[in-house]
């Protein structure tokens, strides 16, 4: 069975058709360095950072191998890019024109089709992290009404109460669990938590 490809396979099967220029490898290891905000896309409009790289025979004067816009400045110089993105969190969208179909076809499975795409997924995830807040905030309520009558001693139903301290905690602990999961997989995708 095929090993499924990763966004770091990518930058390494793109470098090979790059020229050879220290540059564009200080900017592919940057990259490299911040995966999870780094999404392969069919087009680039509406994304704050973008960057299309021309590989392969398809780099023909005067086509230039790297075109990258930040914030809607272009930047002509890889370390210009690497600099501008350096102190921030904004997702990076790489569009890759590669003539090699293996290359191509190895793209494919990471490859979304716009940061419209990138950025709904993200809220999206954001949203459900929203959502399982405000379920830990009602078992905590219901987690602290119960401390405090099993505190007062003045409630003769001791057995139930008891019975949903114990089913607030293992909720708080399963919704802590998910939330934790939600962080990293928006972490992986370059999105930010709210506050």
């Amino acid at each position: 069975m095929a090993e499924e490809p990763s966004k770091l396979q990518a930058l390494v099967r793109l470098g090979r058709h790059l020229p050879q220029h220290v540059d564009l490898f200080f900017l592919l290891g940057f990259l490299a360095g911040n995966t999870e905000r780094l999404h392969f896309v069919r087009r680039l409009e509406g994304a704050p950072v973008a960057l299309r790289f021309v590989a392969g025979r398809s780099q023909i004067w005067p086509q230039p191998v790297l075109d990258a816009t930040v914030r809607g400045v272009p930047l002509p110089l890889p370390g210009m890019v690497v600099s501008a993105l350096a102190g921030t969190q904004d997702p990076i969208c790489v569009q890759v024109v590669v003539d090699d179909p293996a290359d191509q076809a190895y793209l494919e499975p990471l490859t979304v089709d716009s940061y419209a795409d990138v950025k709904s997924d993200v809220q999206s995830l954001q949203e459900r992290m929203r959502s399982i807040r405000a379920r830990i905030d009602q078992s905590l309520d219901i987690y602290r009404e119960c401390r405090r009558l099993l505190a007062e001693g003045t409630s003769a139903d001791e057995q139930n109460l008891h019975f949903f301290l114990g089913l607030a905690e293992r909720e708080i602990e399963g919704l802590n669990a998910e939330l934790n999961r939600l962080r990293s997989v928006l972490q992986e995708r370059g999105g930010r938590e709210e506050p």
